[in-house]
């Protein structure tokens, strides 16, 4: 057996897929530490996992606060500016605990738990990288969206390659060389550059936590790449809130809006979707930690809820209009819902593009004028094409080996 050291970075769909992948590694025999951040304490040990904090809660706020994490362009910069301060504390953490374990150690890290390349490099500790969107390769066949465009999808393979070295020489990795190499130079490593598109993958081993036909392999993704499916939390024990119950049970199906656990500037996205809402005689149930982002006062029609486990709500919702993280799409996908998907940043609009082709969604700005939400939100709930759409993927998914299983599989492969 082995100990296994997670290392998820990210808001609640980051981190959640990491701890039912870890739930499977402990089913298997092996010690499971994860290192997330502090919020995240309650809910990995009540998985009965080892959770060590790896940013505390006052250091989490302050990055969520800025109000520049979720611009389009400077969103990637802005996070990066937050974790670079931490990378060299969280490296010398991780290592303290594969030091101390009695145990061979493994890393399996995601798209940015990249201290777990650098012991990879530096230890030859073996490595797994966990992929949760398909947007983490800078890949010219099946082209990421980028903010929601759609062009680089209709030029020739070399024009986009040309292109995404480019962004990446240019824009990514000015942004994160300058900490990544200042850090591999403390530790005697040479540096590196193309860190985005070929650095922070194993060279042992990557997993996609997403199935194939929502994006199918690539040639130019690293040859030892591996797709599985969507690892969602198992079935949430006990019922909704009991507020929250007595609201849906009231009257028609509700529709659910939430920008996401880690939006804290989200009251225009929740402001339009509210006003659309109205325009359809829709109830709605709004879901964000942040309070403050909704009208003083709601109107009977519409009810707040800080945190609602999504597998128990949303098979009794008419639709989800949300931001286009990979899980929230994932468990409305396995509900079998429509969704109106409003992208800000990251990985949101090339998941939005991938549901929009899947025809279980649609599409609209979060700037976009109210006629034009209240048009595709109408749609979207009357449309039968849609509606079979999401039928046919939620009985594939149904049906498929669990996620975490497969991807546990893979993992534990290591240490033999």
């Amino acid at each position: 057996m082995a100990h296994m050291l997670i290392l998820a970075a990210g808001s609640a769909g980051d981190v959640y897929p990491f701890i039912v992948i870890g739930q499977a590694l402990r089913a298997r025999g092996h010690a499971v530490t994860l290192v997330a951040t502090a919020n995240f304490q309650e809910r990995a040990e009540r998985a009965g996992l080892r959770f060590v904090s790896g940013l505390s809660q006052q250091e989490l706020d302050a990055s969520v606060q800025d109000p520049e994490l979720w611009h389009p362009v400077k969103g990637f910069a802005t996070i990066w500016k937050h974790m670079a301060r931490h990378l060299p504390a969280a490296y010398a953490q991780q290592l303290a605990l594969v030091q101390a374990s009695t145990e061979r150690t493994i890393i399996v890290a995601s798209t940015l738990g990249l201290t777990g390349r650098l012991l990879q490099e530096a230890h030859g500790l073996p490595l797994t990288t966990v992929h949760l969107a398909p947007s983490c390769f800078l890949t010219a066949g099946d082209t990421s969206v980028r903010r929601g465009l759609n062009w680089p999808r209709s030029l020739p393979r070399p024009v986009v390659r040309l292109i995404l070295n480019l962004v990446e020489r240019l824009m990514l990795d000015p942004v994160v060389r300058p900490a990544i190499n200042g850090l591999r130079a403390s530790l005697g490593l040479a540096p590196v550059r193309r860190v985005m598109s070929r650095w922070l993958h194993s060279p042992q081993q990557v997993v996609c936590a997403f199935p194939a036909w929502f994006a199918a392999p690539q040639a130019d993704w690293p040859p030892h790449t591996v797709c599985t499916g969507f690892p969602r939390m198992p079935a949430s024990a006990g019922q909704l809130d009991p507020a929250l119950q007595r609201f849906i049970d009231a009257g028609d199906a509700p529709i659910v809006v939430t920008p996401g656990s880690a939006m804290a500037h989200g009251a225009g996205f929740i402001g339009r979707a509210l006003e659309a809402a109205a325009a359809l005689n829709l109830r709605v149930v709004v879901v964000t930690p942040y309070r403050e982002q909704l009208p003083a006062t709601l109107p009977a029609t519409v009810h707040h809820a800080a945190y609602a486990p999504f597998d128990l709500l949303a098979p009794q919702t008419a639709a989800f209009v949300h931001h286009g993280g990979i899980g929230t799409s994932a468990t409305v996908l396995a509900a079998g819902k429509p969704q109106l998907v409003v992208p800000f940043a990251f990985d949101q609009p090339d998941n939005a593009a991938r549901l929009r082709r899947l025809g279980v969604s649609l599409t609209v700005l979060p700037k976009a004028p109210l006629r034009a939400w209240s048009a595709a939100l109408g749609r979207l709930l009357g449309d039968p094409a849609i509606a079979a759409a999401c039928a046919t993927v939620a009985a594939a998914m149904a049906a498929e080996v669990p996620a975490a299983e497969q991807i546990a599989d893979l993992i534990a492969r290591q240490a033999v």
